[in-house]
């Protein structure tokens, strides 16, 4: 992936397993999130593939990532402030729905009965994520560790095969990290989801992942289970020994 004369992403590949815990980490500008954006098809590489469960996901339109089973969460919270919770979750649901506009204008039964059900699935998921009693109320104002919960909630109420966490632990507390940690491992688990994760957290990195891709400068100079990527001589030099946490 190049921006003018700049390397974002170079020679990069690698595969994450159904099911798999996989996180990607790297310095700051090492290409983690232009990654992901090319994943969720919001940039378009300069050259390379891009498979999904076999698919060509460079020809699938950006639209329809959501439809095949691709959910992600931004670094910055991505929500609608002035609407609730609920409604904010629902934005995700909608996603899953095969009502098109004209039915929906119009209250035609399909529709309303895709509405009824992605209500339901959205009240599901603020009760499982704890969010029960902010379900009403605007998604201004909210802690930002509640509003991190909220647009992980959004993300699988599109009933996604893989979820794309990108630095979701960012401006946490180290109590709050640790109930995400479990959050997340247990979503994964319940829901037999295949998550690709970018974390600066190595903390949390390192206690949920089942393999590790390590970037710098666009390029993987490391791939392994946490301890032989925490281990790696390359790791240490240009990430773990650099400062970052």
């Amino acid at each position: 992936m190049r921006f003018g004369g700049v390397v974002a992403l170079n020679g990069l590949s690698f595969n994450v397993d159904e099911g798999q815990m996989c996180a990607l980490i790297g310095p700051n500008g090492a290409g983690k999130t232009t990654l992901f954006n090319v994943i969720s098809r919001l940039y378009e590489p300069t050259e390379g593939k891009v498979t999904f469960a076999g698919d060509d996901l460079l020809a699938v339109p950006a639209h329809r990532i959501a439809q095949i089973g691709i959910a992600r969460t931004f670094q910055n919270v991505a929500l609608f402030p002035g609407l609730s919770v609920r409604d904010n979750v629902l934005m995700g649901a909608f996603s899953d729905t095969k009502a098109g506009f004209l039915s929906t204008a119009v209250r035609w039964p399909t529709a309303i009965k895709e509405e009824r059900t992605s209500r339901v699935t959205a009240d599901a998921l603020l009760e499982e994520l704890g969010l029960g009693a902010v379900a009403d109320r605007p998604a201004a104002g909210l802690p930002y560790g509640t509003l991190k919960r909220v647009e992980l909630a959004r993300a699988l109420a599109s009933d996604p095969r893989m979820l794309m966490l990108d630095e979701p632990a960012t401006g946490l507390t180290h109590a709050e990290v640790d109930d995400l940690a479990d959050l997340v491992r247990r979503v994964r688990d319940e829901r037999n989801l295949t998550v690709l994760l970018v974390e600066h957290h190595m903390a949390m990195v390192m206690r949920i992942s089942e393999r590790i891709v390590v970037l710098d400068y666009g390029a993987k100079i490391a791939e392994g289970d946490p301890d032989a990527v925490r281990n790696d001589p390359q790791v240490i030099e240009a990430y773990l020994g650099g400062g970052n946490s």
